[in-house]
């Protein structure tokens, strides 16, 4: 799947942990090659969503 999402940009919603279904999808989207942003509701899950973003070299996070 390398490369098949090369150059594209993509905005992840509902992730809360490893086991979210979000989750999966961005990962296979960023082992594609794309670019991502991630949202977070609540501080409780922010720290979560943030390391999750750091492992998949994504920067932005912002609150929903």
């Amino acid at each position: 799947m390398t490369g098949s999402y090369e150059g594209k940009r993509g905005l992840v919603l509902g992730v809360a942990n490893r086991r979210s279904i979000a989750w999966a999808i961005a990962k296979r989207l960023s082992s594609g090659g794309a670019e991502l942003a991630f949202t977070y509701q609540g501080e409780r899950i922010e720290k979560n969503v943030r390391d999750l973003a750091e492992s998949v070299s994504s920067p932005l996070v912002t609150e929903c």
